[in-house]
């Protein structure tokens, strides 16, 4: 029986059963001496020794989709937070037309990446949301229940590149920690934090650490960020 056969029977079978008793995922997030500018160009040296977060199940139910398997890895400097995904696709569902010098609200509504935030371990419904596009058009808010601050700015940066030929979009975020209401990262400090991808020509919702609803807005589901040296 083919692999792919036999993980859909055993494996992904399985992890739905014990979804909701599984441990929180962990990420660790390497150390950089320098910073850089996003680019979207994930393959480059920095990111090769940072560990891979994998975006292969749906949210709702943790069933797998792993024709859609998406990676996540994140870095750390005294400055800033880095984030990079890689998304195969088989169409994307974009706002026409683009403009990314402006943030877009619903971004949501479309093709995106997201990562959703809490520096505080002792109040993780206080987070902050970062989401990017295809487009390279970005959105970020603070949830902080039960207001929502979308006039809120975090001068988080980003960049996207398209492989229509492979069929994957690949996007790098660069959040300053000013962003993080006074929280300052140091080596073996822990943070909550959750990943996300929308396909809307898949009707798909994947995650990191499924939240087993259909929000995303779940924190107590959220995994753990771990930096390290």
């Amino acid at each position: 029986m083919p692999s792919v056969a036999l993980r859909k029977i055993y494996f992904d079978n399985a992890r739905r059963l014990l979804a909701r008793s599984l441990p929180l995922p962990v990420l660790k997030a390497v150390h950089v001496r320098r910073d850089f500018k996003p680019d979207a160009n994930t393959g480059k040296a920095v990111w090769k020794n940072a560990p891979i977060a994998h975006l292969d199940y749906e949210t709702t139910t943790s069933a797998s989709r792993s024709d859609l398997a998406t990676t996540a890895r994140a870095l750390w400097s005294d400055k800033f937070l880095y984030l990079a995904y890689e998304c195969p696709f088989t169409a994307l569902t974009m706002f026409e037309p683009a403009n990314p010098k402006r943030e877009r609200f619903g971004l949501w509504e479309k093709d995106v990446v997201e990562a959703f935030i809490a520096p505080d371990p002792n109040q993780v419904g206080r987070y902050s949301e970062y989401e990017v596009a295809p487009t390279n058009e970005k959105l970020d808010v603070v949830i902080d229940p039960p207001r929502n601050d979308f006039e809120w700015s975090s001068g988080f940066e980003s960049a996207v590149k398209i492989d229509w030929k492979r069929k994957v979009w690949r996007a790098e975020m660069r959040i300053p920690f000013e962003a993080f209401f006074g929280f300052r990262p140091e080596a073996g400090k822990r943070w909550r934090l959750n990943l996300y991808r929308i396909d809307r020509a898949n009707k798909t919702l994947l995650a990191w650490s499924p939240t087993l609803n259909g929000s995303y807005h779940t924190p107590e589901k959220f995994g753990i960020l771990e930096f390290a040296q």
